[in-house]
């Protein structure tokens, strides 16, 4: 949350402050009498701003809410049933707040539309259309929406609120390494594939439209110029009424002609964030966003080896595919190229040689990352061995346990028999000669009775 900072001026600063905090609707009036009774007792002081500062200290109001207080600004802290605590951001549609909902307890970002875009009737239906679109979507890599709604002319839609930064700020800390932004790209890509399931195309992929939670989970952001693909023509909308929208430096080149996109011109604008994000260099330079709209629409992206020349060869296949320059050439969906992305990922099953690379430097093992070879693919598609199931047979069966059984001689025949077991050679031996002298002694016999 922001800090307390004390005005430069004084000129503004309310004599007493209590009074613009109750006209700002954010406590109920015994709060503030409360509030007032400390302040009777000298338990706060009566200087509006060290008042201020004090209840910023001690969490009864936020630092925003106070610089409001000391310019008197009471107005615009209540929106529906939201109380707003702190400014997040704007964009091309509105400003995006911190807000809470009392009765829910919850903290969430409400994203108010910009009274210009609001006033139009034609804007208005376009938004409560696309928040229907937007309330189907239900996906870890989506910012999901809660609630959306039109009070006092203020068009607003509720979201879920993501405490960490958008990749965009990653970047002002310089280039993000190949390996994590691959793995930030195909969690965006699954995102993506889920919002372009329920007939919404973003339009307007970049890195500040990419967030990364504290958990470090990616989560796409704004899905606000969403449009219904159907075949219904009356369902579907143009282009901006056939005017290019989305950011120059990310948008698809039939995106920049105006012309009718689907879920393939995202993919486009994410390989166009990853390139950027991990060079720091924009994939089609130009001093002007006309030369680069340009550069854009006719010719071929600076190839990423210019920056990064030992990015591996599997991840230049990749993102030149997501950011070819006809939509039939690039992935035929977001889901394709999340799979794509998470190839590249795959650590290699039982080699040494990635072993090694793990301890040399200091990764943890089940972070994958792409081979440093850039002649080689990336990874290998063969997982992991798992553990054999005692129920499947691994090799050739076992051969049956053969037990032995002695056989019940005679007593007077046992000695010779087991003589033949334990000397079988001496045993043929010994009868060949006993048959030999039985032959010979019957012969001998034989001639001596003629």
């Amino acid at each position: 949350m922001a800090r307390f900072e004390r005005p430069k001026s004084a000129d503004s600063v309310p004599l007493d402050l209590l009074p613009v905090i109750r006209d700002s609707g954010i406590m109920p009036e015994r709060q503030i009498a409360e509030l007032r009774a400390k302040v009777v007792r000298g338990e706060y002081p009566i200087d509006s701003m060290e008042l201020a500062e004090r209840l910023v200290r001690d969490q009864v109001i936020t630092a925003y809410q106070a610089r409001r207080f000391l310019n008197n600004r009471s107005h615009g802290l209540i929106v529906g049933r939201y109380v707003v605590l702190d400014r997040i951001g704007s964009g091309s549609m509105g400003r995006v707040y911190k807000a809470h909902h009392a009765m829910m307890d919850r903290v969430v970002a409400l994203k108010i539309i910009s009274p210009e875009i609001a006033s139009n009737e034609r804007v208005v239906a376009r938004f409560q259309r696309e928040m229907r679109l937007v309330g189907r979507l239900d996906h870890p890599n989506v910012v999901r929406a809660f609630d959306a709604d039109q009070a006092q002319r203020v068009l607003y839609i509720v979201m879920e609120y993501v405490p960490g930064y958008s990749l965009g700020e990653r970047l002002k800390k310089g280039p993000i390494p190949a390996a994590e932004m691959i793995e930030y790209a195909a969690q965006a890509a699954q995102g993506l594939a889920h919002a372009h399931e329920q007939g919404i195309v973003h339009r307007d992929i970049k890195p500040s439209n990419i967030l990364l939670s504290k958990e470090g989970r990616i989560k796409i952001l704004d899905l606000g110029l969403g449009v219904l693909m159907e075949g219904d023509t009356s369902a579907t909308f143009a282009t901006a009424d056939g005017i290019a929208v989305g950011t120059v430096d990310y948008m698809s080149p039939e995106q920049a002609c105006g012309r009718e996109v689907d879920g393939r011109s995202d993919v486009y604008g994410l390989g166009c964030a990853m390139y950027h994000l991990m060079t720091g260099k924009l994939p089609f330079p130009g001093t002007s966003p006309i030369e680069r709209l340009g550069k854009r629409i006719s010719g071929r992206h600076v190839p990423i080896t210019e920056h990064l020349p030992d990015l591996p060869s599997a991840v230049v296949r990749v993102m030149d595919r997501m950011m070819a320059h006809k939509p039939h050439e690039r992935f035929a969906g977001a889901a394709e190229a999340a799979d794509a992305l998470r190839s590249l990922l795959r650590p290699r099953s039982g080699s040494s040689r990635g072993k090694s690379s793990d301890s040399r430097d200091g990764s943890s093992p089940s972070t994958a990352r792409p081979a440093s070879d850039p002649s080689t693919p990336v990874s290998s598609a063969t997982p992991p061995s798992a553990e054999p199931d005692a129920a499947t047979p691994t090799g050739p069966p076992a051969e049956p346990a053969v037990v032995h059984v002695p056989p019940d001689y005679p007593r007077w025949f046992a000695p010779a028999a087991r003589f033949a077991e334990t000397q079988p050679g001496l045993a043929l031996a010994a009868a060949i000669v006993a048959a030999w002298l039985t032959f010979a002694a019957g012969f001998l016999a034989g001639f001596a009775m003629k």
